[in-house]
């Protein structure tokens, strides 16, 4: 009897397919923000800083939906996946770096045993950390960084950005990170609340 609930209940914390579209698609959708985020700050040095800040705010609620939807070991990893090959393929140690994140959620939302509100909230501060492994090229790689973006932006951008991505920076762009994570956690919530949940998506 024991044997039978066991296999059961792991069939029942299983993705199926469904689950895998429905991540793939929420995935899809939350790369779509960042991009158009990303891209939109990107021609000023100071606003590309600030930017894994805003993708928190605004892709917040587009990861809660679905790993509250879902609510199965594996969601925000596959989030976190599509975003590593995404925005951190170009260098192994960026794209790493981007699954440091979505591993930690992971890890919270199992401690919460798949059905705390609060933990699945407390997850996305750690995986909104995802957004700042594109940036290690400012410190591992920084004059070929610096040459690609003076391709498309020129001598001044270079300029106002080697002014920026110095010393502690990437101190900086983790507390921008944590901070945009708490935002958007704190902004699902209320939209939860005040439209999801009565409307019964969640």
């Amino acid at each position: 009897m024991s044997k039978e609930m066991s296999q059961s209940g792991e069939k029942k914390n299983k993705l199926t397919t469904k689950d895998l579209i429905y991540a793939g698609a929420f995935g899809a959708i939350y790369i779509v923000l960042m991009l158009a985020i990303v891209m939109g700050l990107g021609a000023i040095p100071l606003l590309y800083w600030l930017a894994p800040m805003f993708v928190g705010l605004i892709g917040g609620t587009v990861y809660i939906l679905c790993v509250m939807k879902v609510k199965k070991f594996g969601t925000a990893l596959i989030l976190g996946l599509l975003f590593a090959l995404v925005a951190g393929s170009t260098r192994w140690y960026t794209f790493c770096a981007c699954l440091v994140g979505p591993l930690l959620a992971e890890l919270v939302i199992f401690m919460g045993k798949y059905e705390s509100r609060k933990m699945y909230l407390a997850s996305f501060v750690l995986f909104n950390l995802s957004m700042c492994g594109p940036y290690l090229c400012f410190v591992f790689d920084l004059d070929a960084s610096l040459a690609m973006s003076a391709q498309y932006y020129g001598a001044a951008y270079v300029k106002a950005t080697t002014q920026i991505f110095q010393g502690g920076f990437y101190l900086g762009t983790i507390g921008f990170a944590l901070v945009g994570g708490i935002g958007g956690a704190l902004l699902a919530s209320k939209l939860l609340k005040k439209h999801f949940e009565k409307a019964a998506i969640i």
